[in-house]
């Protein structure tokens, strides 16, 4: 497997947090949040780029309404290709809806789960904050992606952006998937995110099986880790410790 990835925190420790970054995003773009997090838990840690994106090879173009189950069958791989066991998935957007996927349908195989703004249907303030997004790119805002993905940082944003946009994903919808997660989670979505309301986390914290915490900070967007890192680490390392 020729994904590029990053350890981090101690090697040796019991537990291992999986972080799954999102749709525009990368090990980079975490910034020093992962690190931080595993070393105040003591916990081991892995962060990687999927396919595509920062420094994985991969294609983007011709996305289908099937690439986030896609890149969870791809973190199966990754976990298998790396020996990890029972790991605690760390999703932000999509990566927290691949993160749900994958608890879904390996139950057996999560110890926990932990999302940021993940999306588990497809919904009108959603679409609304994807177009109002579209000209980023040809406003020269999103030059910053080059920083990250290179020469394919428009190939990144359009994968993201066009998909969310599509006919075909409009219905697209994983709420069928939510009673098979055994494991615990820790829920998180600003209450000001702009792709998503809090329906996303109320539907995901109702339907899973396992024991549902949930977070929603005041003052925060779509990337809680970032906006509102002081309470996020809070909670994040409570739900960890006690699970």
């Amino acid at each position: 497997m020729n994904l590029h990835f990053k350890r981090i925190g101690d090697q040796t420790a019991d537990k291992t947090i999986v972080f799954l970054h999102e749709g525009l995003g990368c090990i980079e773009m975490w910034k020093g949040y992962p690190e931080k997090l595993v070393n105040e838990v003591g916990c081991n840690g892995i962060v990687y780029d999927r396919s595509g994106y920062g420094k994985s090879p991969g294609d983007l173009t011709n996305r289908t309404n099937k690439y986030l189950h896609q890149a969870a069958e791809e973190l199966a791989d990754f976990l298998a290709f790396h020996k990890i066991e029972n790991p605690i998935l760390y999703g932000h957007s999509d990566g927290g809806s691949i993160a749900i996927i994958y608890a879904a349908t390996h139950p057996e195989n999560v110890s926990a789960l932990i999302t940021e703004a993940a999306h588990v249907f497809n919904e009108p303030e959603t679409i609304q904050g994807v177009k109002e997004a579209r000209p980023w790119l040809s406003e020269g805002k999103m030059e910053a992606l080059k920083k990250y993905h290179g020469e394919r940082y428009k190939e990144v944003f359009y994968a993201w952006n066009d998909i969310w946009l599509d006919d075909s994903f409009k219905d697209w919808n994983i709420t069928a998937l939510l009673p098979k997660i055994t494991a615990p989670q820790l829920i998180i979505q600003g209450k000001d995110d702009q792709y998503g309301t809090l329906k996303q986390v109320d539907t995901i914290v109702s339907t899973t099986t396992g024991e549902s915490h949930f977070l929603t900070p005041e003052n925060c967007g779509h990337a809680p880790f970032k906006e509102q890192e002081a309470v996020v680490l809070k909670s994040v390392k409570e739900f960890i410790n006690a699970n």
